[in-house]
């Protein structure tokens, strides 16, 4: 967070929408050190593959939960007026489960040596889609005209898309150890 607050810092607020490509495509790339730091946390947590997938997804989305959505949730949820945006950020913190769940699955299935490597490079670029998904995001909210709802429902169906995969990859790689 320090180097994303240092070297890349939020554009001041204009009347007109901006698309800032290059910078969120560096602020994307520096999120591939999250990514590290999530294998080598991996590394360190004994136990099956399954509980350190479980383990590392559901640790790095409730600290991702703790940290920008409970607040928010919490004193305006609490307020006497109704907001739809409490209900938005409910649903946005259910889609990042999914993804960080699926990350975590891409990670574990990165570093396995008995992986076929026909899924090497599938799971190469699931967690690239994984890493840049808010510059992709932020592309097509932006060339679509997205906002709210609708921007929502694309994060749950790009989600969905990337977990139903992950999914796939790691079913076939559990079978074929025989470890139920």
């Amino acid at each position: 967070m320090l180097v994303l607050a240092t070297f890349f810092p939020m554009s001041e607020g204009t009347q007109q929408p901006q698309m800032d490509v290059v910078g969120e495509f560096m602020k994307s790339t520096m999120d591939l050190s999250d990514l590290l730091g999530l294998h080598l946390l991996m590394l360190r947590i004994p136990g099956r593959g399954e509980m350190k997938v479980l383990v590392a997804g559901l640790g790095w989305a409730t600290a991702e939960y703790l940290t920008t959505k409970l607040i928010p949730l919490w004193v305006g949820a609490r307020a006497i007026e109704f907001n739809w945006i409490h209900t938005q950020l409910s649903f946005d913190a259910n889609i990042s489960l999914i993804l960080y769940l699926s990350v975590a699955a891409l990670i574990w299935l990165w570093s396995r040596t008995d992986l076929q490597k026909m899924y090497t490079p599938v799971v190469f670029v699931l967690l690239m889609f994984c890493s840049y998904r808010p510059l992709v995001l932020e592309i097509v909210s932006f060339a679509f005209g997205l906002s709210s709802w609708n921007l929502l429902f694309f994060k749950a169906i790009y989600t969905s898309v990337i977990g139903a995969i992950t999914l796939h990859i790691y079913i076939g790689l559990v079978k074929t150890l025989k470890t139920y």
